[in-house]
């Protein structure tokens, strides 16, 4: 049966990768139903924006976004806007005070009943009819992410292995948002995973609230390494599997034993630290102390020589001293991370951290993130200066504007969006095709990034 077009539907995606994939499986639901989709916000019958709630800069930036789209409909360009994902919830009310005119708004975890909204809206606009907010203390769903419309480059995804998140980190209201953590069978992962790499997809990044919890829930037993060993055997056509958002004391033996011996599991992980000092560590409550983060870095290292370890950190967080401040500083400096980025402590109302004593002034924040910010440059800086004159194995992503390097590619240290790129040059100028893999030697360090020529590609 052919369906009849609903309507054109634009979308706006905020946030992190998590968000990303949400809007992905939004996006191909509603196509399913007969909407299209448009990448012309401005004159769409409908505009959805998936909002990010994490922090107060994300809630800013989704009201920005959404005010700018309020301002379409009133002029008539636009008839409908609809505010779906992590802000709709746990901040309902605001958006209701503060943006009246949305039309409809879809929580996070009702996100599989957008396009019934949709259907809704063609005859009626109440917003108080158009609310679809579950509690996410109820939630028992772990939602598929099979037939996605995919807003990614063809040749790497995101693959979501649970939802939600059992943690009580003192900093972070995503329990709040997403509820509690809920694994996907792995029979369900790896059809999802042969369905990416049908559609080309040559790099899988597995994403999780924490990853390395993944299958506590179903038998009682952390299964990531089991989950990594099957994507390695059984699914064709990927070549990279990069496993992003560990936990520090959640990760196991027999993950790091799994990564040193897959073929294309890479050797790297992402693992936030947030702090390295051990009572900052407890104070945020995040499980384990410097001396298990150091155990597992020298585990990870000896068992993979070439292992890149990203990580994320919090500068600025309240009763910080400036001696433990140091500590971070010096640590990093020592070069246990390879990438990192690092955010000035966000206080976070409905968090356990908002309550507590020694809050910090802005100013004393934001040092404190320049601080940790410069030591990571100089230890990345040096490194990338370190492998001019190598060689190493590139993802092309994209073509540039320097027609010099007219490449644009990654090694298996970076992921996409938030770590190092490689600019590549051949022989005769050519622009190489996206998701193609090119040996190349290191020519140059830009700092951040790198220049390379190539010597042979497949």
């Amino acid at each position: 049966m052919t369906r009849t077009a609903q309507g054109t539907v634009g979308f706006v995606s905020l946030g992190c990768a998590k968000n990303l994939i949400d809007s992905e499986t939004m996006l191909g639901r509603i196509a399913s139903e007969g909407f299209v989709l448009t990448g012309d916000t401005t004159h769409a019958d409908v505009v959805v924006v998936n909002t990010c709630g994490f922090l107060e800069d994300s809630r800013l930036e989704s009201l920005d976004t959404i005010r700018q789209l309020v301002s379409l409909k009133v002029d008539g360009q636009i008839k409908r806007v609809v505010v779906a994902g992590c802000m709709v919830g746990e901040y309902k009310e605001r958006l209701i005070d503060e943006v009246p005119q949305v039309d409809a708004l879809v929580s996070v975890n009702d996100r599989e009943l957008l396009a019934g909204v949709l259907t809704e809206l063609r005859g009626s606009g109440e917003l108080a009819r158009n609310m679809k907010i579950s509690d996410p203390d109820a939630l028992g769903t772990v939602y598929d992410d099979r037939g996605r419309f995919r807003l990614t480059p063809r040749h790497y995804a995101y693959l979501r292995v649970s939802e939600g998140c059992d943690h009580t980190c003192s900093f972070c209201i995503i329990p709040q948002i997403r509820g509690r953590h809920r694994s996907k069978s792995m029979d369900h992962i790896i059809e999802e995973a042969q369905e990416l790499a049908a559609d080309g997809c040559k790099e899988l990044i597995i994403v999780a609230q924490d990853s390395t919890y993944y299958g506590i829930d179903l038998n009682g037993e952390k299964q990531l390494a089991k989950l990594l060993a099957r994507l390695d055997a059984e699914v064709d056509g990927i070549e990279w599997i990069r496993v992003m958002y560990a936990y520090p004391n959640q990760v196991t033996q027999e993950l790091v034993d799994v990564m040193a011996s897959a073929d294309k599991i890479l050797p790297y992980i992402d693992m936030p630290l947030q702090h390295i000092n051990s009572r900052m560590l407890a104070t945020m409550r995040r499980g384990g102390n410097r001396e298990l983060i150091e155990r597992w870095i020298t585990r990870f290292r000896e068992a993979m020589p070439n292992f890149r370890f990203r990580s994320t950190f919090i500068a600025g967080f309240p009763g910080e001293t400036d001696a433990e401040l140091q500590e971070l500083v010096d640590w990093i400096k020592e070069g246990h991370v390879d990438r990192l980025g690092c955010f000035a402590y966000s206080p976070e109302e409905d968090s356990h951290s908002a309550q507590l004593d020694g809050h910090l002034p802005d100013e004393v924040r934001e040092e404190r993130q320049g601080r940790v910010m410069e030591a990571a440059q100089a230890v990345l800086f040096a490194k990338n200066e370190a492998l001019v004159g190598t060689q190493a194995r590139v993802l092309i992503d994209s073509a540039s504007q320097d027609p010099k390097y007219p490449n644009v590619g990654r090694t298996f240290a970076d992921c996409p969006e938030i770590d190092c790129e490689v600019y590549v040059s051949t022989d005769d100028g050519e622009e190489l095709p996206s998701g193609s893999f090119v040996d190349v030697q290191i020519t140059a360090s830009l700092g951040y990034d790198l220049q390379a020529k190539v010597i042979a590609e497949r």
